[in-house]
């Protein structure tokens, strides 16, 4: 699996590193049915939200997710798009990796 990132705005290279390990982990769960994953940020100066991220999850023979998220800052608009490209994964996918405790029987 590939994560490519390309930044089109004046950020950092932590925010770069910050996208990459993101989406990463918003993808985890789903590791092995992702063959790759395209971020761009980039700013718009003319939205409210100065910073724009979209990312594009290719999962296969089943499709792929596209999202999109604003935010004033990159990595609130990295965070919010990561956590809507996980939601879509799981939706397509039809996998259920919530956190279920399992009580040992004595």
């Amino acid at each position: 699996m590939r994560i490519n990132v390309s930044v089109n705005a004046p950020v950092s290279d932590e925010t770069r590193a910050y996208a990459e390990y993101r989406f990463f982990t918003a993808i985890a769960p789903h590791f092995a049915r992702v063959r790759g994953i395209e971020v761009t940020v980039r700013e718009d100066a003319r939205a409210n939200r100065r910073f724009l991220c979209t990312a594009t999850v290719e999962l296969g023979h089943a499709g792929e997710v596209k999202a999109q998220a604003r935010a004033a800052h990159p990595s609130a608009a990295i965070e919010r798009a990561a956590d809507r490209i996980a939601a879509l994964i799981k939706r397509r996918l039809g996998d259920d990796f919530s956190m279920k405790v399992i009580a040992a029987s004595p």
